[in-house]
């Protein structure tokens, strides 16, 4: 078995957790953090821009980070989509999906922070291979 379905299914079962959470609980999380469903593309726009602005800047040490990092990611989207399908299951209510959701939207930023990135760096490796092989 690969690491990452075992990562899936470790996140998976962790995100049944929130099954047991009460109302109170995750209304008071809601009210704590200050969560809304507007919030929720706030991580996915600051992967993408972080990602492009990290490959902008020139930082290229962070490409052996983007395996680990793809781990990560998919293990809190994994996570969060579990937490927010075992809340419905039990509250029935779509206003307590939020924290769960935030954490399902923080892994997908963090995907789109490495996509951003690779893409960025292949863009930027492309002239320089071509110019390569013209010579």
């Amino acid at each position: 078995m690969s690491l990452t379905k075992r990562l899936v299914i470790l996140a998976g079962l962790v995100g049944l957790m929130f099954y047991n959470a009460t109302a109170e609980q995750l209304w008071a999380t809601i009210v704590d953090y200050q969560l809304s469903w507007y919030k929720l593309g706030v991580p996915l726009a600051w992967g993408l821009i972080l990602g492009a602005l990290v490959n902008l800047i020139g930082l290229s040490s962070l490409q052996k980070w983007l395996e680990p990092l793809t781990f990560i990611s998919a293990s809190l989207t994994t996570l969060g989509l579990t937490g927010a399908a075992a809340i419905y299951a039990a509250h029935q209510q779509a206003g307590l999906l939020l924290p769960a959701l935030m954490i399902s939207a923080i892994g997908i930023g963090l995907y789109l922070f490495v996509y951003s990135f690779a893409r960025f760096s292949a863009h930027k490796q492309a002239p320089a291979e071509r110019k390569d092989g013209e010579s």
